[in-house]
């Protein structure tokens, strides 16, 4: 059986993903426009007549003023800045939608993640 790499650490950081909140088969096609940090970013979606604030699925960066943060923040911009994305949606967290974010084919948060930019204690949400 294939286990998702949020369902492991899941179980070894004692962390529960919530429940899906979204059509398993939904998806939004968007276009990133501002970056909170390295997991975090707001987008133009379409459909969507205001911004979407997303988080990524699959990868916890330092926050914005912790040490990295400035520079986790520049490699998300690289990788999504002026890509068609392709969102979707798990569920709600603190006025965010999190959510696996696809650019150029490559899962967004699952890259950051094997790049190295998640924090060592519990570092995939």
């Amino acid at each position: 059986m294939l286990v998702a790499p949020a369902d492991l650490m899941a179980a070894s950081c004692a962390w529960r993903e919530p429940a899906r909140t979204y059509a398993a088969d939904q998806q939004w096609d968007c276009v990133a426009y501002r970056w909170a940090d390295g997991d975090t970013l707001t987008a133009a979606c379409q459909g969507s007549p205001e911004p979407v604030r997303i988080r990524l699925r699959g990868v916890d960066t330092v926050e914005r003023g912790e040490p990295g943060w400035s520079a986790a923040r520049m490699e998300l911009q690289r990788l999504t800045r002026g890509m068609p994305l392709v969102v979707r949606p798990h569920h709600g967290s603190f006025n965010r939608v999190v959510a696996e974010v696809t650019a150029g084919g490559q899962d967004i948060g699952l890259a950051m993640d094997a790049a190295g930019w998640s924090k060592p204690d519990c570092p995939r949400r």
